[in-house]
C-alpha cells in the first residue's frame, strides 16, 4: 500500500476519532439537560398524558443514552483499532438510520391517523388533566408556553377549554390564551378577546412555512449518517486487511 493512502487512511481515523469526540460530548450534554428537567421540571413538555415518554425530559435522555453509546463505539473503535468496536458502531448506526427511516414512512402514511390519535391525547389533557396539582403544574407551564408562542387557544379552537377540569362550571380559557394577556383575562367569557385559533393549526402552519429547515436538518443528519458509516467501513475493512503502516 503506498504511503499517500496509508496517510489517506490515518487522516480519516482521526477525523473519525475527532467526530465521534464531538458526538460523545454532544450525547452528554443532551443527557445532561434531560436529567436536568428530570430534576428541575420532572415531566415539562408533556401535554398529552398517554405520551409522555415524549415528553422533552424522555425524548432528551434516550437521545443522550443513544449518542453516548454511538459515540463511544466510534471513539474506541478509531483510536484503539478495534475492528469488533468499529462494526458494532456500523450496525448501530445502520439501526438508527433503518428505525428513522421505517418511522418516517410509518408517520407519512398514517399521518391523518396520527394527528387524530394526538388530537384526542390534547383534548383528554385538557379536559381531565389540566392544570395539574399545586405542586405539579408542569402541563399548565406547557400549554401556556405553546399557546403563547404561536398565538392559539385549545386544540381546535377556544373551546376545548370550557368546562374543563380546571374550572368545571365555567366557560373560561387560561390567560395564555388572551391576544393581550393580563391576569385573568381568561375568566371574562368575552371570545373576541382571545385567540381564535386551535393550536394544532398553528403548528401545522408553522411546520408548513418551515418545511426547508425540516428538510435541510433531516438531509445533514442522513449525510452525517452515511459519512459515518462509509468511515467506519473504511477503516474496518483496512484493518481486516491487516495493512496499517504507519510513518
Amino acid at each position: 500500500m503506498g504511503s499517500g493512502k496509508v496517510s489517506g487512511l490515518i487522516t480519516v481515523k482521526y477525523i473519525f476519532f475527532a467526530f465521534n469526540a464531538l458526538f460523545w460530548l454532544l450525547g452528554c450534554a443532551v443527557l445532561g439537560i434531560g436529567i436536568w428537567l428530570h430534576i428541575a421540571k420532572d415531566d415539562y413538555g408533556t401535554i398529552a398524558p398517554s405520551f409522555a415518554f415524549l415528553s422533552a425530559t424522555a425524548l432528551c435522555i434516550a437521545a443522550g443514552v443513544v449518542v453516548l453509546i454511538v459515540g463511544f463505539f466510534g471513539c474506541c473503535g478509531a483510536l484503539m483499532e478495534s475492528q469488533c468496536m468499529l462494526l458494532t458502531y456500523f450496525v448501530l448506526v445502520v439501526i438508527i438510520f433503518l428505525i428513522e427511516l421505517v418511522a418516517g414512512i410509518v408517520a407519512f402514511v398514517h399521518r391523518n391517523e396520527v394527528e387524530r390519535l394526538i388530537e384526542k391525547e390534547l383534548l383528554q389533557g385538557i379536559r381531565d388533566t389540566y392544570p395539574g396539582t399545586a405542586d405539579r403544574e408542569e402541563l399548565k407551564e406547557a400549554w401556556d408556553l405553546v399557546q403563547r408562542e404561536f398565538a392559539c387557544c385549545g386544540v381546535d379552537n377556544f373551546t376545548d377549554w370550557y368546562r374543563s377540569n380546571g374550572w368545571p362550571a365555567m366557560n373560561w380559557v387560561p390567560d395564555s390564551c388572551c391576544k393581550n394577556e393580563t391576569n385573568f383575562c381568561g375568566h371574562t367569557e368575552t371570545p373576541d378577546s382571545w385567540n381564535p385559533g386551535g393550536c394544532v393549526e398553528e403548528v401545522k402552519y408553522w411546520l408548513s412555512q418551515n418545511l426547508y429547515i425540516i428538510g435541510v436538518a433531516g438531509i445533514t443528519i442522513g449525510v452525517i449518517q452515511i459519512l459515518g458509516l462509509v468511515s467506519s467501513m473504511v477503516l474496518y475493512c483496512w484493518l481486516r486487511r491487516g495493512k496499517a503502516v504507519y510513518v
